[in-house]
Formats: structure tokens, C-alpha cells, sequence
């Protein structure tokens, strides 16, 4: 984003409406202007009609010989309440051979079905929809079924002990993109319920419990009745002791405001970190410092790494970065990977940050053909290997959303 994108930017960034239909008009102009689909040194592997999801977990397995996928069977539309996608997993080379181990109901185009490895065993847990709410599954690497849980998750410990809940019908409400289609529940009709949060799941005793609701993160703001109040982005911490969320309000003039939360597992020691309304993606770099990209009133957009439970921070990469992303850490939290909204040529940035030299590095540069916005468009999301090899992203750059993924070393 240069100054005067910026400059525009910031003087719509308050006006959903507006900032899209400029956003969406100076794309279409810069459209016309031929570009190769893609620029990289390193060589892509695409697997077209199959993608991952969101930024924050990693799809291979502990060992590093499987890759998680969905396949689907459509692409350029939301998903309705009776659509499936397939679960399963690629392996062998390259990781080019897909084994398909079941199908969900509940999924989107930002997180998929929630699909992730569970712990570091070799079992896979996803959400689902038994026609009445959604659950989520625990199956092994041939597809048996192992458990069921009455409640969708939000995020997993990394010690596969514990899950994060939340509601996804309230997200289907405000934020199709990361809801499900299907589902319906009382308390979605409600602005800022006492009775629906974020429920912590224990997987070995099979008791969900709520930490706090929403009506009690709200209590200690100015209460707009007005407004649509929901929690997402839970995100435990490298030692599962602690995890961050988002609580988001969608207002009137349909803007979204974001305060970002840390607690302990049990929902005490609630910290709010100072922001001003708005914050997009987070990292945890290690059990005390977690990175977001957000605004600070009178410092700017930046990527923050920030001391949890205090108000300390760090910008990072401030010559480097200046737009949002989706960053994730590698093994050994030397490294950065992060990717970049479409600039004015539907050009994505696939992007590896250096913490220690503060070198940036443009692994790739892929076009997004114009269809794929809104709700329906194709962020890279980024993800590590289990080594540090590997990264795996989405893309259409090729003209259908696919599972991609590079060898960096």
C-alpha cells in the first residue's frame, strides 16, 4: 500500500460500504493491465480443487508425512446448509496423493471444517452438523470414527487436551465467512446473550463448561443495544496454559470493532490489550509474546508484538510491512511467514520476514483473478511444516483455488 492508498484508506476505513465499492472499482481499472499469473524462484506445487483453511494451525502431521486438506466440488459460491466437502489427507512425494476419510456439512472458505491434527498424535478432529447443532469428530489417519463431541471447536491446546467453543450460528449472522450455513440456535437472536461465550471442552472427561459470555465481556464497555456482539480467533498459547480471542461488535453502519483478549485456560486473569477498535490476525511467538496486527491511535497500523498481560510492544518489520496479513511463526520462531490482501493489481504477496537480520523476502507474487472477493475470495494463509521446509498456502492463482505449497530448503 503506498501513501496515497494509504491516505484514501484511512479516510474510508470507517465506512464499510464505501471503502469496498472503491476498493472493488480500483481493482477492476488495474484489471486490465496483463500480468503473468505468478513470479517465484522457488518451484509451486498446485493441487487444484482441494484447500487448507486459516492461518493459525499447521496441517501436517506431527511426524510430517501427511498434509490436511478439504476437497471440494464447487468454488465461486458460499457454501449452503446442505453442501459437503470431503476430509482428508495428501501423502507421498511432494505430498501429490489425496486419501479422502469423510465429508462435513460444516465448513466455509476462511477456516474450512476447523481441520486440524489433534495434539501430536496421528487422529484428526474437524466440526460437523448432526441436523440439529454442530459437533465436532475425532477420526484416526484411515477415517474410523474414534469420538463425538456436542460442540463445534474453535481451537485445540497443542497438547490435543482441550478445545475452545463458540458460537458459529452468531458468525453466520454478521461474518458469513467464518460461520456455517446450516444451524440455528435461540441465543443468535440475542445482541449480547448471558448465556452463550466461549466454552472450554475437555476431551478426556467430555464436559464443555462456559468460561464467561458474552454479556460479561461487554459489561465493562459502553453497551450499545444496537450493536451484535461475538467472540472468534481463539487461539491457545505454545504451552496451552493461556489463550487469546477476539470480541467483536458489528454496529449500525455494519462496521466491526475488535478488542483482543488473553486469560488463563479456566477464563481467569483476563487481559485486554490496548488497541484502538481494531485488530485483524495474531501469532503467538512464544508463551509470553503474542504478535497482532492492529491500529494503535496515534501510532498507526503495524504488525505489534506484544509482552501478554502488559502494555508493552514492539512494531515489527515497520519499513517492511504496510497492509494487513496473516502471519504464522516458524519451528524455531526465527522466521516469519506472512501474505498480503490483494494490492491494486490483484497481486498477492507470499512474504518470509527475518526477526533477526529484519530482511524481507518475496517467496512469491501470485494474481487473483478478480471473481474470487468477498466472502468468497482466496486468502494465501500461509503455514509452516513441522520443520521449517515446507510452507503451504491457498491460491487461484491459476484460476481455481487450490492447495499449494513450497520447499524452502
Amino acid at each position: 500500500m503506498n501513501s496515497l492508498e494509504r491516505y484514501i484508506y484511512n479516510l474510508v476505513r470507517f465506512s464499510p460500504k464505501l471503502k469496498k465499492t472503491i476498493v472493488d472499482l480500483y481493482q477492476l481499472l488495474f484489471s486490465i493491465i496483463p500480468l503473468k499469473k505468478y513470479k517465484s524462484d522457488y518451484k509451486i506445487i498446485v493441487r487444484e480443487g482441494y484447500f487448507y483453511g486459516f492461518h493459525d494451525k499447521c496441517p501436517w502431521s506431527a511426524d510430517n508425512k501427511y498434509l490436511l486438506a478439504h476437497k471440494f466440488k464447487f468454488d465461486l459460491k458460499m457454501p449452503g446448509s446442505k453442501d459437503k466437502v470431503e476430509i482428508g489427507l495428501f501423502k507421498g512425494n511432494d505430498f501429490t496423493d489425496f486419501e479422502s476419510l469423510a465429508t462435513t456439512k460444516t465448513w466455509n472458505w476462511q477456516m474450512g471444517a476447523m481441520l486440524q491434527w489433534l495434539g501430536s498424535t496421528n487422529n484428526i478432529i474437524y466440526n460437523d452438523f448432526d441436523g440439529s447443532k454442530h459437533i465436532c469428530k475425532i477420526i484416526d489417519i484411515k477415517g474410523n470414527l474414534i469420538n463425538t463431541f456436542d460442540c463445534p471447536i474453535a481451537a485445540v491446546n497443542p497438547q490435543g487436551t482441550f478445545a475452545l467453543s463458540h458460537s458459529f450460528v452468531r458468525l453466520k449472522k454478521v461474518a458469513p465467512a467464518y460461520g456455517y450455513a446450516n444451524g440455528e440456535e435461540i441465543s443468535a437472536n440475542d445482541n449480547c446473550p448471558a448465556d452463550d461465550g466461549v466454552f472450554l471442552l475437555n476431551f478426556v472427561t467430555g464436559e464443555s463448561k462456559l468460561l464467561f459470555s458474552l454479556e460479561d465481556i461487554t459489561s465493562n464497555m459502553k453497551y450499545n443495544n444496537n450493536s451484535y456482539y461475538y467472540f472468534t480467533h481463539c487461539l491457545f498459547s505454545p504451552d496451552g496454559k493461556r489463550f487469546a480471542f477476539y470480541h467483536r461488535c458489528v454496529n449500525e453502519n455494519e462496521q466491526t470493532w475488535t478488542r483482543l483478549f488473553t486469560c488463563n485456560v479456566d477464563g481467569s486473569d483476563l487481559f485486554e490489550f490496548d488497541f484502538s477498535g481494531v485488530v485483524t490476525h495474531l501469532a503467538w511467538q512464544d508463551e509470553d509474546h503474542l504478535l497482532a496486527y492492529g491500529l494503535k491511535k496515534e501510532i498507526g497500523d503495524h504488525y505489534y508484538l506484544l509482552k501478554d498481560r502488559t502494555n508493552e510492544f514492539v512494531i515489527i518489520g515497520e519499513q517492511e510491512f504496510t497492509s494487513d496479513g496473516h502471519p504464522q511463526y516458524s519451528p524455531d520462531r526465527q522466521l516469519i511467514i506472512t501474505d498480503t490482501y490483494p494490492d491494486r493489481f490483484r497481486r498477492q504477496y507470499l512474504i518470509r520476514y527475518d526477526l533477526r537480520n529484519e530482511v524481507r523476502e518475496n517467496i512469491a507474487i501470485l494474481k487473483s483473478p478478480l471473481r474470487f472477493t468477498g466472502d468468497i475470495r482466496c486468502d494465501l494463509h500461509p503455514r509452516w511444516d513441522r520443520k521449517g521446509e515446507y510452507v503451504c498456502f491457498d491460491s487461484a492463482h491459476t484460476g481455481s483455488r487450490s492447495l499449494c505449497t513450497i520447499k524452502l530448503k
